[in-house]
């Protein structure tokens, strides 16, 4: 029985060791990407602000199991952009304004299409254009495992 159990417990260990962690998104019930988790992986989000009507790109980084926003990118003031000194760096780079240095630590996010919002990622390379795939109002969720 002892032999068994050591068995069990190597094996589990093995696996944890080969198995390198994933990044999953997509809906509770559909996969759209499931990819490598290197530490430092880029995760890139892009939409146009609800209100404001302008692109946003917001810049992320995999980092020990959770996604760091590192910068934001948008070309107008408003509602729900960051601006204030507590938020990062910020400076204004041609007919975009960026913050910087931002280092927002997230477990997991949570999007969700909307109407002119076309939402789309870009993990590992890959753009995934989901105002496409997806209705609106469709939770889109970003995790590691």
């Amino acid at each position: 029985m002892k032999k068994i159990f050591l068995a069990v417990i190597a094996s589990a260990v093995l696996f944890a060791l080969t198995t390198s962690p994933k990044i999953f998104v997509g809906t509770e019930h559909q996969a759209v990407a499931v990819v490598d988790a290197a530490q430092g992986l880029p995760i890139t989000i892009e939409f146009m602000h609800s209100v404001q009507k302008t692109p946003v790109i917001e810049e992320l980084a995999f980092d020990a199991g959770e996604f760091v926003l590192l910068r934001t990118r948008y070309k107008s003031l408003g509602v729900g952009l960051p601006f204030d000194a507590g938020d990062g760096n910020f400076r204004r780079e041609g007919d975009w304004f960026i913050m910087d240095d931002m280092n927002r630590r997230f477990k997991s996010l949570e999007l969700r299409t909307g109407k002119g919002t076309r939402l789309k990622i870009t993990v590992d390379g890959r753009e995934y254009e989901l105002y496409k795939k997806f209705p609106l109002g469709t939770k889109i969720i970003v995790k590691s495992f």
